[in-house]
């Protein structure tokens, strides 16, 4: 079975629950460029990832070859997801691999996905229809521009919004052939780049204006042009915007606490398992992470070891996070400090007789060890930074040191930070920023402190209404 997925636009949060439940299941996962690489992740560690994204002068591969790739992996495994950007029956040659399919009788099914044409303007502010202003609109690619495939002189005739997908490289000639048409010089045009996610820019001019201002402004794709007199309209609230460093689960986790913010990844901390060995002659098993957790209950499976092996040894977890990870395997921890830190911990752990075994990352704070005795410090997995990019965010949130550690080797920061806790907090401040730390150490804890730190001085209904009019 082959499912072809529309991913929507920007991130993640625009697919629909059907698309991400059968990225979340499949065996194949065949993908395109423009989509938000997070959902990559939620897809199986065993899923066979096949990328056959195309770009402006750079076509990995033609549609030709990802119709015989589609064929092949449907023929060799039971559940094929191909992935696209948007929606695949618009500008994304889905019928083209429905067809190639249903010639190989291989049954597929269609999941729609929300289209750039439409969500793109709306996530920027500008309606594609509007009563008394434009009672229809137009959806056309600009890729084709140079040829004479589109009638443009029927096109400048149009009263409505005309949507212009992958049209930036050819704005001037777009714009000419529309004038040249009939269309006034003086139309409103936007350019909406990256729409959608924290990169996006919105550039209103006209059209006689419009290849100038794609120069001057350094306009990329993926960009949409909007021509029309709902250009003129701005229904866009503006949110503070929220940078985060941390592990895929952090970030998925904080995401799903906040609302009203747009929320913008700068890299992900990866989480990567080490070589270790663990002999459970001990009394406590310390763990300060749900990723230790994890890793641990994964070693056991791997090596044979049965969960009987455990009994009699008690857990000490740093906070509620590692608690209720614990608990999913049965397990329910008999140390947990009131404040989520290591040095808390260690305090708990202090008269605590017998061996302790921590099993953590590796380079942990010290702070851990120091009230204990009699312990084993064991580095079960590392983790490491991975497509760190800058940001102009308004808030820049740590889920960790070494998050901090990694982001400041590289960048400046010119937002306010915040740390999920005082290791973290005073990791950024030897860097010489002073940031807001959560209460509670955990994701609840610091988007508490997002709301309340951000919700100060926003937008109130009366600003948006004078600012649209």
């Amino acid at each position: 079975m082959v499912y072809l997925v529309g991913a929507g636009v920007g991130n993640k949060q625009y697919i629909t629950v059907r698309g991400l439940e059968l990225i979340k299941a499949c065996d194949v996962l065949i993908y395109d460029r423009l989509l938000d690489d997070s959902l990559l992740e939620d897809a199986r560690a065993d899923c066979k990832k096949v990328y056959v994204g195309k770009e402006r002068n750079h076509h990995a591969m033609k549609q030709e070859e990802i119709n015989e790739i589609l064929v092949e992996m449907a023929q060799k495994y039971q559940q094929v997801v191909r992935l696209k950007g948007g929606d695949s029956f618009v500008f994304g040659r889905g019928g083209e691999e429905a067809e190639a399919l249903s010639k190989k009788g291989i049954c597929y099914e269609l999941i729609p996905g929300i289209s750039s044409a439409i969500a793109v303007p709306e996530l920027c502010g500008i309606p594609v229809t509007h009563r008394g202003i434009s009672q229809d609109f137009h959806v056309v690619t600009g890729h084709t521009a140079k040829e004479n495939t589109i009638n443009y002189q029927a096109l400048a005739q149009m009263q409505g919004t005309l949507v212009f997908l992958m049209g930036v490289h050819n704005a001037g000639e777009i714009a000419d052939k529309l004038i040249k048409g009939g269309k006034s010089a003086d139309t409103p045009i936007a350019f909406l780049e990256n729409g959608g996610t924290g990169k996006q820019r919105v550039f209103k001019t006209t059209l006689g204006q419009a290849e100038e201002c794609v120069k001057e402004n350094q306009i990329v794709a993926p960009s949409i042009l909007v021509i029309g007199e709902t250009v003129n309209l701005n229904f866009y609230c503006p949110k503070k915007k929220v940078a985060v460093l941390g592990t895929k689960n952090f970030q998925e986790r904080l995401r799903e606490n906040l609302w009203g913010y747009d929320m913008e990844e700068i890299g992900t901390m990866v989480v990567k398992p080490l070589e270790f060995s663990v002999n459970l002659q001990c009394e406590y098993l310390v763990f300060t992470s749900r990723n230790g957790v994890e890793i641990f209950m994964k070693y056991l499976s791997k090596h044979k070891i049965d969960m009987r092996k455990l009994t009699g040894i008690k857990f000490a977890v740093i906070g509620k996070g590692t608690y209720d990870a614990l608990a999913k395997y049965g397990i329910y921890a008999d140390i947990m400090p009131e404040k989520y830190t290591t040095e808390e911990l260690s305090k708990c752990l202090a008269g605590c007789k017998g061996k302790k075994l921590i099993l953590r990352a590796k380079n942990g704070s010290k702070d851990l060890c120091r009230y204990i005795t009699d312990y084993e410090d064991i580095p079960i997995y590392e983790i490491v930074p991975q497509n760190l990019c800058d940001t102009k965010a308004d808030y820049v949130v740590f889920g960790s040191s070494s998050a901090v550690r990694a982001y400041c080797s590289k960048y400046k920061i010119a937002g306010q930070t915040l740390a999920i806790g005082e290791i973290t907090g005073n990791t950024l401040r030897e860097y010489g920023y002073e940031p807001m730390v959560a209460k509670e150490y955990t994701v609840e804890g610091i988007s508490t402190l997002i709301h309340s730190g951000i919700c100060e001085g926003g937008m109130t209904f009366n600003n948006i209404l004078s600012d649209s009019q």
